[in-house]
């Protein structure tokens, strides 16, 4: 598959039109790109983590998606512009390979931070959403900053039930887990061969023995990537179910909250 890869007909596309990405500067050394709702707010927002690949046109078409759900929706750029092929496997994981924790949660930091002085921004209302990586970065960003994330969602998010140091060298983030305050929204695939079915486990047995909020939803058939249209992994029969998903646990957690 390639990068022009449309948005799949089972998402509102009507919903979309009007709505188009911004590049911003969120710091003097983060760029980023964002997505507003229609209507001048404020909204709810959401952080975007990207995959390994950068943020690229899938990214910024999500952030469209969410915008037209009604968040005001921002991806921080954490490769500073570099974007890789999803063919080319090796200098995306090089790429990521490279990240350093402390550092992504400071960009994260900062992401809030830039948030919270925008107008259509509603200050107490803010989630985070990633893929692959930014699932994981997901997770660490609500046990880093448990009062300032009311809500995430974790799409195929690696290395977060993973024992010890993973094959990148990173550390586990479910040791954190005591940290969250918000409810997580985990979503996996059953043939996701670089997420073994044994971390879906540990993450629901910590979660649950902390007496955490959260949701594990397992599609069968999908491997990893399965709900990036641009990817050859993509598959119609979990993406749609877990969407669907994602936007019932946003519109509770964030949108409705309280009411």
């Amino acid at each position: 598959m390639t990068e022009k890869q449309q948005i799949p007909a089972f998402f509102d596309r009507s919903a979309i039109s009007g709505i188009a990405t911004e590049d911003c500067r969120i710091a003097s050394s983060l760029g980023g790109a964002f997505a507003r709702p229609k209507g001048s707010g404020p909204h709810p927002a959401m952080i975007v983590f990207m995959e390994a690949f950068g943020l690229n046109g899938f990214i910024k078409d999500f952030l469209r998606l969410l915008a037209a759900e009604g968040f005001f929706a921002v991806a921080p750029d954490l490769y500073e512009g570099k974007i890789y092929e999803y063919s080319d496997f090796s200098g995306a994981i090089g790429h990521l390979s490279r990240l350093k924790d402390d550092v992504v949660m400071e960009q994260t930091r900062q992401t809030l931070e830039w948030l919270e002085k925008r107008e259509d921004v509603q200050k107490d209302r803010t989630g985070a959403l990633g893929f692959c990586m930014g699932g994981r970065l997901t997770f660490l960003s609500l046990t880093t900053f448990p009062d300032k994330l009311k809500a995430g969602v974790s799409y195929y998010g690696g290395s977060i039930g993973h024992e010890g140091l993973d094959g990148l060298g990173r550390k586990e983030v479910l040791s954190g887990a005591g940290r969250l305050k918000s409810p997580i929204l985990l979503l996996y695939g059953a043939k996701d061969d670089s997420i073994p079915s044994e971390e879906h486990g540990r993450i629901s047995k910590t979660l649950s023995a902390l007496d955490k909020t959260y949701l594990l939803s397992v599609y069968p058939d999908a491997p990893h990537g399965f709900s990036c249209w641009q990817r050859s992994s993509y598959r119609e029969e979990a993406a749609k179910p877990a969407w669907k998903l994602v936007r019932f646990f946003l519109e509770n957690t964030l949108k409705n909250a309280g009411k």
